[in-house]
């Protein structure tokens, strides 16, 4: 084995092809509806449903907007994820559903919010990161959360 191979971390990669960019764990580009973007830019909907479980050190949610958008316009701070009957909150879309056991596994509550000064379009993702555009969600890659802070972005909330 090369020095190269033996010395990446398997913990920061993702399975795939040994050529693909290199992930982080922390880090997930999920796929969502423009709809439900808008309502976590407006805070009316404060937990982000999913049907799978992510693995237990991701801390922020790169949100890729489907069709029209194509792009990932911002990312969510967020923490463990609920399960049904933890949120006990109905002040957020979707939330006593999710209580009531209705729909979606796990719930990510959304601590801040950060839009990208420019939304990355799908062709940057592959070109500059080589990176399609999620179907549900993928790791990110290191270079990408590297090249594009927090720090550098308009805190929403």
């Amino acid at each position: 084995m090369s020095n190269k191979l033996s010395s990446t971390s398997t913990s920061h990669r993702t399975r795939g092809t040994k050529n693909g960019p290199e992930r982080v764990w922390t880090d997930v580009i999920l796929a969502i509806k423009p709809m439900y973007s808008a309502l976590i830019q407006t805070r009316e909907k404060n937990h982000e449903f999913r049907e799978y479980k992510l693995r237990p050190d991701v801390m922020r949610l790169w949100l890729y907007e489907s069709a029209p958008t194509c792009a990932i316009t911002h990312v969510v701070e967020t923490i463990s994820p609920k399960t049904p009957g933890d949120i006990r909150d109905s002040s957020g879309t979707g939330n006593d559903a999710f209580d009531a056991g209705e729909g979606s596994r796990y719930a990510y509550p959304i601590r801040a919010l950060y839009r990208l000064n420019e939304p990355l379009k799908r062709q940057q993702l592959q070109n500059a990161y080589g990176m399609k555009s999620p179907r549900g969600f993928c790791y990110a890659s290191r270079q990408m959360t590297e090249n594009l802070p927090l720090a550098q972005m308009e805190r929403v909330y």
